[in-house]
């Protein structure tokens, strides 16, 4: 009876220990953001979205970059973290050698979503969050290739 006992334990706690990997995994493709900023990336950008990568400056800003395999389309979208509600200054960037799409303005919760076609190119990310006066400025290099 032991040893059957100790196996269902060991068992157990395997796969409580495989849940909470695969929530840890999983944990980036959501937003980040969700506890503080009403709004997601994923949600603001639609179905088909899939987070590729984020910049997160704590306390004041995520940007994130997201993916639709099936349209070739990124989609980036920058959330402030304070002063929701409050028109900042917030934008979002997303470019290809060729072309710029940007939405900037003063929001009180997010900038974006910009969306553009890239598929076989590679793209760039970025944005900026102004909170409390002080600005979060993000801008990554050409490495997002798909």
């Amino acid at each position: 009876m032991l040893k059957t006992s100790m196996v269902g334990r060991i068992a157990a706690g395997a796969a409580a220990l495989a849940a909470g990997a695969t929530t840890i995994v999983a944990g980036p493709t959501a937003a980040l953001a969700a506890d503080v900023n009403p709004y997601s990336a994923s949600a603001l950008c639609g179905s088909g979205y899939s987070v590729v990568d984020y910049f997160k400056d704590d306390g004041r800003a995520y940007i994130y970059l997201l993916y639709n395999s099936g349209n070739g389309k990124n989609c980036v979208v920058s959330l402030k973290q304070k002063q929701l509600g409050s028109k900042t200054h917030v934008s979002a960037v997303l470019q290809t050698k060729a072309t710029v799409k940007v939405d900037s303005g003063n929001y009180g919760y997010y900038a974006g979503p910009v969306y553009l076609y890239a598929r076989n190119e590679c793209v760039s990310f970025g944005g900026e969050v102004t909170v409390n006066g002080e600005l979060s400025v993000y801008s990554s290099d050409f490495r997002y290739c798909g």
